[in-house]
């Protein structure tokens, strides 16, 4: 589980460093709609919210070291244990679309990768470890479900919301 803390640790702030765009109205993670049944995880109470806590200070020393502003914000949910990655997708790209999102990267990272690609072929092979990313302006969204390899009915929700 370590090994996929730093992983996701990695890939989030990989995100986050890439991304370049153009902007207006900068969305917060309470702009997103929660998915039905999904509760909230809180640190100190769940080693994810823990996690995610810690990335958000990693984050901001990173920036600060390289000079770079901007600022990456996590919430995570625990799931009701039947919820399957194809309706959390379907969720999420109505309403993303909806409000002006765009699935993949944008800016000059978006021109370099087809990120819808590598994350299809990615969920394809991967049943635990799925994800979805979103841009709009100078944001991006990536939104990865986890399931417990231990107990398949264990599954999370994460966001992670880029802006630069």
């Amino acid at each position: 589980m370590k090994s996929l803390e730093c992983l996701l640790t990695s890939v989030l702030l990989g995100l986050a460093l890439t991304l370049v765009a153009c902007g207006s109205k900068v969305a917060t993670l309470n702009d997103f709609p929660t998915y039905p049944g999904a509760v909230e995880l809180k640190a100190g109470e769940s080693k994810i919210a823990d996690t995610l806590q810690k990335n958000k200070q990693q984050d901001a020393l990173v920036r600060q070291a390289m000079n770079v502003g901007g600022k990456v914000e996590q919430r995570g949910f625990q799931l009701p244990k039947d919820t399957q990655w194809d309706a959390i997708n379907s969720f999420y790209a109505d309403k993303l679309k909806a409000a002006g999102w765009t699935s993949g990267l944008g800016g000059i990272a978006g021109q370099f990768v087809d990120i819808n690609k590598v994350t299809s072929a990615a969920n394809q092979s991967n049943s635990l470890f799925r994800t979805a990313i979103y841009t709009k302006d100078k944001q991006s969204l990536t939104i990865i479900f986890l399931t417990d390899p231990t107990n398949k009915k264990n599954k999370q929700l994460i966001f992670s919301l880029a802006s630069n």
